[in-house]
């Protein structure tokens, strides 16, 4: 549990939990937390989760303005910024590329709920057409899915996922990726 952290050292820690994980690599993936003042706290643009510190997090505003920090923020505070505007439920929003799941992305499939935890907490993960990595399309494009759901598959790109609280986007990120496991074994089983 890292509520009990403050906000940048859940940041951190679940950043390298992602990465050692296996859902983020390099330069991939991104991690937000809403504030009580309505500041967000995200990764900054082309850092590496796996050594994320201080120093790799930046303050915007609800705008995308830079409030602290030294670099630019990740090239996907667009998407993170349309979600907080979309749902004032959501307090984190994390991006990631986990392998299973980004192949269903890939070939723009979705994934099926197996298991009694998917059916209970996602229930469905559509998957939003492609639009540019980074682009305010992107953003636009999946403002009205996550109306909706919690967690997105992007077109030939990766997984959104977002909750309460930093832990509740993080268990959904591990959850849909089990899913998607759990998806590719059943399919190997049928022999299809």
């Amino acid at each position: 549990m890292k509520r009990h952290l403050s906000t940048n050292a859940s940041i951190i820690a679940t950043c390298h939990s992602l990465h050692e994980r296996g859902y983020v690599s390099a330069y991939g993936g991104n991690v937000s937390v809403r504030t009580g003042n309505n500041k967000i706290v995200i990764t900054r643009a082309k850092s590496s989760l796996d050594d994320l510190g201080e120093d790799d997090l930046v303050v915007v505003d609800m705008d995308g303005r830079v409030l602290f920090g030294t670099n630019p923020p990740s090239s996907e505070t667009a998407l993170h910024l349309m979600v907080y505007r979309t749902r004032e439920d959501v307090r984190s929003v994390i991006h990631t590329h986990p392998p299973a799941s980004t192949s269903f992305a890939y070939v723009n499939r979705e994934i099926i709920p197996i298991n009694p935890e998917s059916r209970n907490y996602i229930q469905r993960i559509p998957v939003v057409p492609y639009r540019p990595v980074g682009s305010q399309e992107l953003a636009d494009e999946c403002s009205e899915y996550i109306k909706n759901w919690k967690v997105l598959l992007l077109e030939r790109h990766g997984l959104v996922s977002c909750g309460e609280n930093i832990d509740e986007a993080y268990n959904l990120t591990e959850l849909a990726e089990e899913m998607a496991m759990m998806n590719l074994y059943v399919r190997i089983l049928r022999g299809q």
